[in-house]
C-alpha cells in the first residue's frame, strides 16, 4: 500500500521535481562504476554517451576528464542537449542520429571507446541483440558498457529469459517500445554478443520505490579473452556467423 502511495505521488509531480529522485540511481551506478575500475588513467580514456536525458551523467562524465568524449543523440534532442552542454567542464563532440543505424565508415570515423555508458536507450530500439553487439565491436580490449534498461512488468515473466513482444501496440503508448526483455535475457545478450564478465548493479536498492523490480543496470567488461558467439558453428559446411554482425 505504501509502495502505491509513493508510485502516485510519483506520478503526479511536475516533471522537474520528479527527475532527481526517479534517477537518483544513476548517481549510484556511476559511482558503481569508479570503484571497479582503475582510475588512474582516465586522461587517456575515449567515452561515449548514448542519450544523455537532462545531462546530469553528462556531467560525471566529464568530471573525469577524459581524452576524448562523444555524445550522441536523436536529433529532436539536439536543441535541449546544447542548453546544457555549454556547462560542462569540457567540450564533447556532439553527433546526431541513431548509432544503431551508422555505417561502417561513421563508425570508423568516431573510432573505439574505454567507456560506454548506455543507459535509458536499449529498449527503445527493436534489435536489441544487434545494439549490444554494435556497442561491443566499438569498445576497445579492457573497456567498460555501462548499461541500463527497462525490463518487463509482468509478474509471470519477469524471472524468466524472456522477451515480451507488445508490437503492434508499443508499451504504454510509446511509440517506441515494442518489445521489453527480462533481465536474464539482457544478460543472455550480453554474453552472446561476447561480454563474459558482468557485474551487477545494485543501484536501484537505494530507490525508494520499487524500481529494482522493472530496471536491470549492470558493468560488462570486454576482456581480452572475449570472444563473440557464432552461429552454426558445429555445421561442416555453413560458415561461422557472429552473432548481432549482420547487415
Amino acid at each position: 500500500m505504501f509502495n502505491l502511495l509513493i508510485y502516485y505521488i510519483k506520478k503526479f509531480l511536475p516533471r522537474k521535481d520528479r527527475i532527481s529522485s526517479n534517477f537518483q540511481y544513476r548517481h549510484y551506478l556511476f559511482n558503481e562504476l569508479i570503484e571497479n575500475i582503475d582510475t588512474s588513467n582516465f586522461e587517456n580514456f575515449r567515452i561515449l554517451e548514448i542519450g544523455p536525458r537532462d545531462g546530469e551523467d553528462s556531467q560525471r562524465l566529464a568530471s573525469l576528464n577524459p581524452k576524448d568524449f562523444f555524445i550522441i543523440d536523436l536529433p529532436n534532442r539536439t536543441e535541449n542537449n546544447l542548453d546544457w552542454i555549454k556547462n560542462l567542464n569540457i567540450t564533447p563532440d556532439y553527433l546526431e542520429g541513431n548509432l544503431m543505424y551508422f555505417s561502417d565508415e561513421d563508425l570508423s570515423k568516431i573510432g573505439k571507446f574505454d567507456l560506454i555508458w548506455f543507459t535509458g536507450v536499449l529498449y527503445h530500439n527493436p534489435e536489441q541483440l544487434r545494439f549490444i553487439k554494435k556497442l561491443y565491436n566499438l569498445l576497445n580490449d579492457n573497456g567498460y558498457l555501462v548499461l541500463e534498461s527497462s525490463t518487463v512488468r509482468s509478474l509471470s515473466l519477469r524471472n524468466k529469459n524472456v522477451v515480451q513482444i507488445h508490437y503492434p501496440n508499443t508499451f504504454r503508448d510509446t511509440d517506441t517500445i515494442t518489445h521489453l526483455p527480462t533481465k536474464k535475457a539482457i544478460k543472455s545478450w550480453l554474453s552472446m554478443s561476447g561480454f563474459f564478465q558482468i557485474i551487477d548493479s545494485k543501484c536501484f536498492n537505494f530507490e525508494n520505490y520499487n524500481i529494482k523490480n522493472t530496471r536491470y543496470a549492470c558493468i560488462a567488461i570486454k576482456t581480452k579473452d572475449s570472444k563473440p558467439k557464432k552461429y552454426y558453428s558445429k555445421v561442416v559446411n555453413n560458415s561461422n556467423y557472429e552473432i548481432g554482425d549482420s547487415n
